[in-house]
């Protein structure tokens, strides 16, 4: 299960960090006058975060820069899109403006479009904001050279000033097969459950086992600072 579960994870890990070099206010009047010139939104969520019971707001927005779409000639889409994201969250104020809450430009979410593995698809499912907390889902699926599809869920909370992570949840599946594994974190209690043993195709062959493990994460991770190889960071505590 433990060299299962890392290599479906080797897949897609991508070592490097991005900056962009975009400026961004501490707050502005709207939304709108946070998107710099050349960006659009493409994903967002509402609701309250810091618990003042206003209407809180978190954005993905992407550069539409065309000289970063680029012709593929390995497996794939014809074309990739290599535009940089970035992630926000605003803080509504009383007065209607918004404050700079949170950003992360460090490539933790990554471009529609992979170069070094350009059969990757979209890996951005969606992001959500309820009870006070935001949740952003990631997704891993190749359409050539593996049969795995993975899905990661990040649970954040803003607790000590900052946007903390409290919640990491790995499910998997073998297309071929319907193996299924499944793990989640909870940060706040350093409590691990693993579940191995899942079939998604067969009903006779669903036996899953649940296992239980407390680990020592010490480090905070703050939404601000994540980059493309957190899952990485955070199995090393595990296995």
């Amino acid at each position: 299960m433990k060299r299962k579960l890392l290599f479906t994870l080797s897949l897609f890990l991508i070592f490097s960090i991005f900056s962009f070099g975009e400026n961004f206010p501490e707050k502005a009047k709207n939304i709108d006058e946070f998107i710099p010139k050349g960006w659009k939104t493409i994903l967002s969520a509402k609701g309250d975060l810091n618990n003042d019971k206003l209407e809180d707001v978190a954005i993905i927005i992407e550069k539409t820069d065309k000289a970063n779409i680029v012709k593929n000639e390995n497996l794939g889409s014809e074309y990739l899109n290599l535009n940089p994201r970035i992630l926000l969250v605003l803080f509504k104020q009383k007065n209607g403006s918004y404050i700079l809450a949170g950003k992360n430009d460090k490539g933790f979410i990554k471009s529609e479009g992979n170069k070094e593995s350009p059969a990757l698809m979209d890996t951005l499912d969606s992001i959500s904001i309820k009870n006070n907390i935001l949740k952003i889902k990631l997704n891993y699926f190749l359409s050539a050279g593996s049969w795995s599809v993975t899905q990661n869920t990040y649970t954040f909370r803003f607790q000590n000033q900052k946007l903390e992570l409290i919640g990491f949840d790995n499910n998997s599946f073998m297309r071929n097969s319907g193996d299924q594994e499944e793990l989640s974190i909870n940060f706040s209690t350093n409590k691990v459950k693993i579940t191995t043993g899942g079939n998604i195709f067969d009903e006779k062959a669903n036996k899953p086992k649940e296992e239980w493990k407390t680990v020592n994460i010490k480090k905070k991770y703050v939404l601000d600072e994540m980059t493309s190889d957190i899952v990485g960071e955070i199995m090393k505590y595990i296995y």
